[in-house]
């Protein structure tokens, strides 16, 4: 006769053992940012560029067709990290640079935080560009476990020396979490960061506990460096600039390759979600980068801000399939903690995605986003931008290759590149639309790009980019 309390024991037991196969079923998640990267520049977009294992990975998965990013590097970033929108981080305004002695507010639990209590190892491989003056706005302060990469905003490739960017001298900018690593120089970047990857992924396969792997490549920032294999790839491209940087693409697509077959290798591949995002639209240098959407980087057209980007993971059903829901960086915060099993999301600007990327059966959560709101010194006094449904509306950007000035309005379902200003046409929506936008104000935080502090010139430093100058209290 079976007793009550053997009952019960034997449930608990089972339970407990449920739990346990839960958790370490719970999936990894691998999220590669690429840098600069235009939407013309990757081969789901335009089959004359050679990314053979992306495009693997975007045609058996999930195309993102309206992700949407901040129009330059430290605000998409700040936006990921924190699920904020940057105007309210004081992070709108443009991009640390060199000595500033200031980093992504310490106000906020970053998201390598987040997912590290819900059981995960953190590991970062990369470019950071939150801020280093202080040891704790780096990396490993702020979450991760392990840091390979660098803290500054671009870095010659094999020298691994930051030009300091008009902000004070130049340095050495690599680190193995918080040691210098001369011994990276002379090595391209993309190799060294895809080797760490790697070895991580290999080094992990016997934990139970899942991991998160952000590996956030220089690739395609300036400057222009590539090995010669990559270059003779694209022996009918004439502008060398695009040149270089077409192969840079396809350098970072083996790396992305290098990191498949080690999830591959190792067993772990069908528990992985892998994501692609680029941080920005490509530069306008570049021979058609974002073609055909108008506009480059560091503006708030849809072609510095519609981000090319996928998701891999044998999680999603219904695949291959285009996601045409709208989604913006922040929006990855909450996702991943939905993935992590998170079973309560932060209040931010961002919405959890994962319930429509993973069934293809739910609409997107999101039906507003706000590209950016900013107060300027100059006469323009706001320049800012806002999506409801299919309507965008710019205000305070101007057009100065085709000299035309704002504010616009664009039904993106039938003018997705921006060619029919329809103010004249709609100026009730425009007037509504505008309203909405400045309505934001009273929630953004001044810009926070204080000028550069002489104490963390790098010639202070024995030539290195190096932490611990500003006041700690500093936020």
């Amino acid at each position: 006769m079976v007793m009550a309390w053997e009952v019960a024991i034997h449930l608990l037991l089972q339970f407990l053992n449920f739990s346990l196969v839960a958790s370490t079923d719970t999936p990894n998640i691998v999220f590669i940012f690429a840098d600069d990267l235009g939407w013309n520049h990757v081969s789901w977009n335009n089959p004359s560029v050679l990314t053979p294992h992306m495009q693997v990975l975007a045609e058996t998965g999930v195309i993102l067709d309206q992700s949407y990013v901040q129009p330059l590097c430290t605000p998409s970033r700040s936006a990921l990290m924190t699920g904020m929108y940057p105007f309210h981080l004081g992070r709108q305004h443009g991009v640390l640079a060199g000595p500033m002695p200031t980093g992504l507010s310490r106000n906020y639990t970053l998201l390598p935080e987040k997912l590290s209590s819900l059981g995960y190892a953190t590991h970062m491989v990369g470019k950071w560009h939150l801020g280093m003056c202080d040891w704790s706005y780096t990396p490993t302060y702020r979450g991760f476990d392990s840091f390979y990469g660098f803290y500054s905003g671009s870095n010659d490739y094999y020298s691994h020396n930051t030009s300091g960017n008009g902000h004070g001298s130049g340095g050495f900018d690599f680190r193995d979490n918080e040691m210098i690593a001369f011994e990276t120089a002379g090595t391209y970047a993309t190799e060294l960061f895809t080797e760490k990857a790697v070895e991580i992924i290999e080094n992990h396969q016997t934990q139970e506990n899942p991991f998160f792997l952000y590996i956030a490549h220089e690739n395609v920032h300036f400057p222009y460096q590539v090995p010669k294999e990559y270059y003779d790839l694209y022996p009918d491209v004439e502008d060398d600039d695009t040149h270089i940087a077409l192969g840079m693409v396809s350098a970072m697509d083996k790396s992305v390759g290098a990191v498949v077959d080690a999830l591959k290798s190792t067993g772990q591949y069908d528990n992985t979600v892998i994501i692609f995002s680029t941080d920005n639209g490509g530069v306008g240098n570049l021979i058609d980068a974002n073609y055909p959407l108008r506009g480059n980087k560091a503006h708030v057209w849809e072609g510095g801000t519609r981000g090319a980007g996928f998701i891999y993971s044998s999680l999603l059903q219904d695949i291959p399939r285009v996601y045409n829901g709208l989604m913006h960086v922040t929006d990855w915060h909450n996702t991943l903690l939905d993935i992590a099993g998170s079973q309560s999301l932060p209040d931010n600007d961002g919405f959890s995605q994962w319930e429509a990327l993973k069934t293809g059966q739910s609409p997107s959560p999101r039906d507003t986003l706000i590209y950016n709101i900013d107060e300027t010194d100059s006469e323009k006094g706001i320049i800012g931008a806002i999506r409801v449904g299919d309507y965008k509306y710019i205000m305070g950007e101007s057009d100065k290759v085709n000299n035309e000035e704002g504010p616009w309005l664009f039904d993106l379902s039938d003018d997705p590149n921006e060619s029919m200003n329809l103010v004249l046409e709609k100026p009730v929506l425009a007037n509504e639309l505008e309203e909405l936008l400045l309505g934001e104000l009273s929630t953004l935080v001044p810009a926070d790009l204080p000028k550069g502090d002489p104490a963390g010139d790098p010639s202070n430093w024995g030539g290195v980019v190096s932490p611990g100058w500003c006041p700690a209290t500093t936020e």
